[in-house]
Formats: structure tokens, C-alpha cells, sequence
């Protein structure tokens, strides 16, 4: 069972809290800023990213708006990336890229703060390798680590009050991979092909976080039940296997018997690899949002999440697994993180066929422009 909050952790850590990230203008030149008016030439991010600009009271009060307004509030909004961020189609995720850069612009000048990063499976270099948009926060290892802008851009030290907190847990990736193996002897999971994410995508980076284990299971090793088809293995159509799905149970039971706390996530798709995949984690995404709005004492619907997929599920929800008024955005067909997320008041449930990219943006575009009416009446 984890932990409700981690404000007591905070406090007896007295861990430093980091200076708030001022907005900055990350374009490259005041020629390349957004118009509002649609007047001048723009290069092809931004016109593609033009028709998802702030409009009605807030587009007309961003033309008033002083650069010396202070700030009203902070916004944290944090993107998976893979089916999330990155889209597939090139040009629709530069208009994302250019896009949140230019709201955050936009934001500021009326007092809203927006600050915005990445929160992904992924360890920092592999979210490196991307060439996205310098970050405020990067919260790497599907929680695992969290990075300020200064970390993430120079020696990638992780935040040490979160490393602290981490291993009060008593979990252990490698223990967990030692059981999954034992577990492979019984005849009903005796042909699962297990493997970490690390070995899947040849980067040990990936297996370096201890406290969170990620099984990678190929899927033309899984047995299919007599109801079940591969169709349901292809990532745009997934449904969990029953034989994956009690192969993690049974681990799970296992490693909180010999005392380890921790949580396993649901069963979801390798993006872009034949694996059916589940996390064995200590800490999740949604820890890591907890541990950052209680560390920039944001208010909860002043934080936005957007993903796809069911490990994105504990990133719309406070750590008791309710809605506390934070806002999401849903993109993909993920039929779970789609049904957990009709119980969240301001999620915002985009069609499962939008380009991924084109619909964060729309989504953050709705949730930046109310929060900025509500912090300007």
C-alpha cells in the first residue's frame, strides 16, 4: 500500500525546494512569436500550430496584456510521450512543439505560469534523443526520477528528497526479475519469453531505476485463452491477456509476501514492439505529480496531465485513486484509461482517432484558456 502523501516525507527530508521556472520565450527570435491577428508569414510549425492558439475573452486579452503582469497562478502540465507527444505524422507533432511553447508565452502574459515537461517510460536519454522543447519538469522511469530544467539539461542529478522516499519501500527490480524467472517453471506460464525493457530496446539506462521493474513479455510467446485473438495484442485494439494478467498477479502476491510494498500496473502494449508489458513499481507517474504539487504547492486544478495509455491512469487520480479536481487529457483508444477517465470532472476525452499530437494540444489549449478566465475575473 503506498503511501496517501508525501508532504510528512517533505517536511522531515527538508528537502530545498527548487526556484520556481519563470516562463521565458523559447522561440528563437521575437520575429518567430505567435500573431494573434494571422497577418505576418509563418514558418510551418507554426502554422500548424496557429488554429489551436487562445481565442475568444483570452485571445482578446492577451493583446492588452503586459509581459510585467505577476504571476496569478502556477500550472504544471505534464505529457507522456509515446502515443501521447509524439505523434507519427512529423509536421502535427511540431505544431505541439511549437505550440505549448507559444501558450506558455501566451499564459504569462496574463499572469498564469505554465509550466510544462515530460513524464514517460522512457530514462532521460532516451527522452533526450527526441530533440523536444527544454522542459521546466522531465519526470523520467515512469516516475522513477524527476528532473528540474537545470538536471534534465545538465548532470541529470535526480531530485534527492524523492530518491530518499524511494527506498523506504523495500523494493528491488532485481528481486522482482528473480521470482518473475522462478515463476517460469510452472507449467502455466512455462513458455512466457520475459525480458526487461532494457534488454527490449538494447539501452541498460532503461533497467537502472531499482525501485521500479517493467516485464517485458513477447507476445508470440503468450498462450491465448480459447476467447481471446491476437487482435487484441495490436496496441490500437489492446486487451490484456488472461495468462499475462495472472502471470502478474501471482508475482505480485510473491514479492508482498516477502514484505516489499509497492504497486503493479495494469497490463498495456509496447508501443512499437511485439511485447505485452507491465510495470512492478514502488512509485508511479502519479506519485511523482503528487510529490511536485505538493513541492510547488499548486493548486489540484491547476495541474494537467495528458496520455494514452493504462499506466497513465494513476496521473489523473490523487494517490487514495479519486478525482481531486485535476484536469487530463485523453488521446488513443485505450478502452481502460478512457473508461477511468468518465470519472474525472475535467478530463478532457478526445476522439480516439485525432492525430495524438494535434489533440494535447487542443486539450491543453481548453484547460490553459479556463484557467486563465478563472485567475483574470
Amino acid at each position: 500500500m503506498k503511501i496517501a502523501s508525501h508532504a510528512p516525507i517533505l517536511q522531515a527530508l527538508n528537502g530545498a525546494r527548487p526556484p520556481v521556472c519563470v516562463a521565458q520565450n523559447t522561440t528563437a527570435n521575437p520575429g518567430d512569436q505567435v500573431n494573434l491577428s494571422g497577418s505576418s508569414t509563418l514558418n510551418s510549425k507554426q502554422e500548424n500550430a496557429r488554429r489551436f492558439q487562445l481565442d475568444g475573452p483570452a485571445r482578446q486579452a492577451l493583446r492588452v496584456a503586459s509581459p510585467a503582469t505577476p504571476f496569478l497562478a502556477t500550472v504544471l502540465f505534464l505529457s507522456d510521450l509515446d502515443g501521447t507527444w509524439l505523434s507519427p505524422n512529423k509536421e502535427n507533432r511540431e505544431a505541439l512543439d511549437v505550440g505549448v511553447q507559444q501558450l506558455k508565452q501566451e499564459a504569462a502574459e496574463q499572469g498564469v505560469d505554465l509550466q510544462f515537461g515530460y513524464i514517460s517510460a522512457r530514462p532521460l536519454p532516451r527522452i533526450h534523443q527526441e530533440d523536444l522543447p527544454e522542459a521546466d519538469w522531465t519526470v523520467a522511469s515512469n516516475g522513477g526520477y524527476v528532473y528540474d530544467r537545470e538536471a534534465a539539461l545538465g548532470e541529470g542529478v535526480p531530485a534527492q528528497d524523492w530518491e530518499a522516499h524511494k527506498r523506504t519501500f523495500g523494493f528491488n527490480a532485481d528481486r522482482a526479475f528473480e521470482v518473475a524467472h522462478e515463476l517460469l517453471g510452472d507449467p502455466k506460464f512455462s513458455g512466457l519469453e520475459v525480458s526487461s525493457v532494457g534488454k527490449v530496446v538494447n539501452n541498460p539506462a532503461a533497467d537502472a531505476c531499482k525501485e521500479i521493474a517493467t516485464l517485458c513479455i513477447h507476445n508470440d510467446s503468450i498462450q491465448l485463452a480459447a476467447d481471446e485473438g491476437p487482435a487484441q495484442l495490436q496496441a490500437d485494439a489492446f486487451e490484456a491477456p488472461s495468462q499475462v494478467e495472472e502471470f502478474a498477479r501471482q508475482l505480485t502476491q510473491r514479492l508482498q509476501e516477502e514484505g516489499a510494498r509497492f504497486e503493479q500496473s495494469p497490463v498495456y502494449p509496447f508501443h512499437g514492439k511485439p511485447y505485452t508489458m507491465f510495470d512492478l513499481a514502488c512509485v508511479d507517474k502519479g506519485d511523482a505529480i503528487e510529490y511536485l504539487r505538493e513541492k510547488e504547492n499548486l493548486k489540484h486544478d491547476h495541474i494537467i496531465i495528458a496520455g494514452d495509455g493504462g499506466n497513465d491512469i494513476a496521473m489523473m487520480l490523487n494517490p487514495e485513486g479519486e478525482d481531486d479536481g485535476r484536469r487530463a487529457i485523453v488521446v488513443g483508444p485505450n478502452s481502460s484509461l478512457r473508461q477511468a477517465a468518465q470519472q474525472v470532472e475535467k478530463a478532457i476525452i478526445q476522439d480516439a482517432e485525432q492525430d495524438c499530437s494535434l489533440a494535447v494540444l487542443d486539450g491543453l489549449r481548453q484547460h490553459v484558456e479556463e484557467i486563465i478566465h478563472q485567475v483574470t475575473v
